[in-house]
C-alpha cells in the first residue's frame, strides 16, 4: 500500500510517561527521515478498503 514503516503500534500504560515520550520521539524521527508520503494526493479510499478486506480474508484462510 506504500505505508511500510509509516505505521506503528505500541502499548503504553498511562503510568509510562517516559516510554510514551521515547516512542513518539523515535517514531517522529523515523517519519521525518522517510520524507514525504508516497501516497500524497494519491490516496484512493476505495482501493485501500479493498486491500484491507483482501488482507483480512487471507488471514482467515491461513487460520483455517
Amino acid at each position: 500500500m506504500g505505508l511500510e514503516g509509516r505505521l506503528h503500534l505500541d502499548w503504553i500504560s498511562s503510568a509510562e510517561a517516559q516510554k510514551f515520550v521515547q516512542v513518539v520521539t523515535n517514531f517522529t524521527e523515523k517519519i521525518k527521515s522517510l520524507g514525504p508520503s508516497p501516497l500524497s494526493g494519491q490516496l484512493n479510499l476505495a482501493v485501500v478498503e479493498k486491500e484491507c478486506q483482501a488482507s483480512v480474508q487471507a488471514e482467515r484462510v491461513e487460520e483455517a
